[in-house]
């Protein structure tokens, strides 16, 4: 009896803790909060093509709903919606040598194209790259806004930056976003 009690004790507090580590991820916006954000969506301040995720989670909390698939994430925030689109800009390329080289056509096409520089700059996307010089060998991808994900090509090693940006949104009841006043009478 006493060991069936403390496996149910371990079992509880197991639990407990994995509760614990999904509050502290996030936030959740409160009506105020969504209140701010249809404000600062109103006004300019929260910018199509230029907001990211996780400026958005930072100042507003996380939506109750959220929907996330390869290329979008979208936040429903009761009477708001939010479209979030998916980006993963090279940062950085380098030789793995603890990598085994591959000699493919696509990955020697992506070989000389590094090396030449014609693969050069801030805002090559992973898609582009994927659709040029077929899928990597290898995959270790994040899916938070800001980190880092990396894909290998035999020995190739590229850097990519993940860059969660607001793509569109759509509100309904725009014309009552809460006040003070109105925060009050709740």
């Amino acid at each position: 009896m006493m060991k069936i009690l403390r496996i149910m004790l371990v079992v509880f507090f197991v639990l407990m803790a994995g509760k614990a580590g999904w509050a502290i991820t996030g936030v959740l916006a409160t009506d105020q909060d969504i209140s701010m954000l249809k404000k600062d969506l109103l006004s300019g301040k929260v910018q199509v093509g230029k907001t990211r995720l996780a400026e958005i989670s930072k100042n507003y909390g996380d939506a109750s709903d959220i929907n996330s698939t390869d290329k979008r994430i979208t936040y429903n925030y009761k009477d708001l919606k939010l479209v979030i689109e998916k980006q993963r800009l090279l940062r950085d390329w380098s030789y793995d040598s603890f990598k085994t080289a591959v000699y493919s056509d696509s990955v020697e096409n992506l070989r000389f194209d590094l090396e030449s520089g014609e693969l050069a700059g801030d805002n090559i996307r992973y898609s582009k790259i994927s659709r040029t010089y077929d899928n990597p060998t290898e995959i270790d991808e994040s899916q938070e806004d800001g980190a880092q994900s990396i894909y290998y090509y035999g020995n190739i090693k590229l850097v990519f930056e993940n860059y969660f940006v607001l793509k569109s949104w759509k509100g309904a009841n725009l014309g009552k976003v809460l006040t003070a006043d109105t925060l009050q009478d709740k």
